[in-house]
């Protein structure tokens, strides 16, 4: 808690680490309060039909791989981006693109254990998706059916991707220290039985908050786009509409540099929590000098 209380007294004075934390965050984490804010969530009877259209198209298998490549192609640059904002946080100006090399190798390292669960998760769900959707017999939404069918998933999926962040917490600040990648993997879990009650909050705390973050955000963008999507459907086109426009636009990038301040609030406080050394906290007057 006292590692937590000073980084965020440390972040809420220096807005300068907000832009390379909403970096990482708009990557990672903050594009789906856009989407969930901005996008008609689809109904069952779409749902059935675009799954049922997917897997009956003559480009099957072909367009399956499609769409993994594409998802695999956002994937590695969403990665290389978010590596860019974490390394900037933890070496401030001094940051290098060799360094950022191996916070993206560490990062692909520690999400293939979350990537294997996600994975399965994904196999569960078009397992009982058939099933669920043409059930006659069904109650309620069958997207809540498939969710509870597959609820032990969920549950092993999340436990990974809490412990998946700290290992990869703890062995990105060993490799920006110099410690070779597979050595800093390796030492990482040792390292975090040092401070496991720390480190557990940390981690559980941190996802919350940005789940939390997420959330909210959503819900005031859905609720700032409504009247825009009503006057796009009836083609109202005018001046009003640009001022909406434009306030949802600045609201939305309020929301990017709030998420962005959540995302260093918590590198910064795993730096302290992992018992990193003070020079490697750099401070907004050192980064301005180096700048």
């Amino acid at each position: 808690m006292r590692a937590a209380r000073e980084s965020l007294a440390t972040v809420s004075d220096d807005p300068a680490r907000w832009l390379p934390g909403a970096l990482a965050w708009t990557v990672s984490a903050g594009w789906i309060a856009l989407v969930a804010g901005v996008a008609r969530p689809p109904t069952t009877a779409e749902l059935t039909f675009l799954g049922a259209r997917f897997y009956t198209s003559g480009a099957w298998p072909w367009n399956l791989v499609g769409l993994v490549g594409v998802l695999a192609a956002l994937a590695a640059l969403a990665v290389v981006l978010a590596a860019a904002g974490e390394t900037v946080l933890v070496r401030g100006a001094r940051a290098t693109a060799a360094e950022v090399r191996r916070t993206a190798t560490i990062s692909v390292a520690c999400g293939l254990p979350l990537l294997l669960a996600v994975g399965m998760l994904a196999f569960g769900a078009a397992t009982v998706a058939e099933a669920e959707f043409n059930s006659p017999y069904g109650e309620g939404s069958p997207l809540l059916r498939i969710g509870l069918r597959l609820a032990p998933l969920l549950v092993g999926t999340l436990l990974i991707a809490l412990g998946c962040r700290a290992w990869w917490a703890s062995a990105l600040r060993d490799a920006l220290a110099g410690v070779p990648v597979g050595r800093a993997l390796g030492r990482a879990p040792s390292r975090l039985v040092r401070h496991a009650a720390a480190a557990s909050l940390q981690s559980a705390g941190g996802l919350a908050a940005r789940i939390g973050s997420i959330v909210l955000a959503a819900l005031l963008l859905r609720v700032l786009w409504a009247p825009i999507d009503d006057r796009l459907v009836h083609g109202e086109i005018g001046p009003a509409l640009v001022l909406l426009l434009v306030g949802f636009v600045a609201i939305w990038l309020c929301l990017v540099l709030a998420g962005g301040a959540l995302w260093a609030w918590g590198s910064l406080t795993w730096t302290r929590i992992l018992g990193e050394p003070e020079e490697r906290i750099v401070d907004a007057a050192e980064r301005r000098a180096g700048a």
